[in-house]
């Protein structure tokens, strides 16, 4: 998701921001910049890219859906109706969006207590039990074993 707001320029004038979350993995992808501790902005060089890639995968490991948050200034003329999330297919050239990561988010949904239960009851019945979810599949495994729907193993 995106969305495009006026941004203050400190001179009296306005400049537009492109402001993108979203699934970790693209947005990462089109990142080629982000903002350290003391907010400045550095290149985002393959150390560093590794780094958030090893901080989502130990939140999906717990069972967070992860989301990363980035921005880029757009130039004096250019539109945002043409910033979109872009599409899968598009990976290969997102290193030209020069989007800054802000934030990797890790978010935790509640899994309801009757929820391991049901999916017992639902398996000693000779029932197979599937999880469909569009989460990143080392999140999603995480949350099948936290409801019983596959083990550890």
């Amino acid at each position: 998701m995106s969305t495009v707001i006026q941004n203050a320029t400190g001179n009296g004038g306005y400049d537009k921001r492109l402001l993108i979350k979203g699934a970790s993995e693209l947005v990462l992808a089109a990142c080629n910049s982000f903002m350290n501790e003391q907010g400045e902005v550095q290149p985002l060089q393959d150390d560093t890219r590794k780094q958030v890639q090893d901080i989502i995968t130990t939140y999906a490991k717990r069972a967070l859906r992860t989301i990363c948050i980035g921005y880029r200034d757009l130039q004096p003329g250019e539109e945002g109706e043409n910033h979109s999330e872009p599409e899968v297919e598009e990976i290969k050239n997102l290193e030209k969006s020069g989007i800054t990561l802000v934030a990797v988010l890790g978010i935790y949904d509640v899994i309801r207590s009757e929820v391991p239960g049901a999916v017992a009851t639902c398996q000693n019945a000779g029932v197979a039990v599937r999880m469909i979810t569009g989460d990143n599949i080392v999140t999603a495994q995480a949350i099948a074993a936290k409801c019983g729907i596959i083990s550890e193993d």
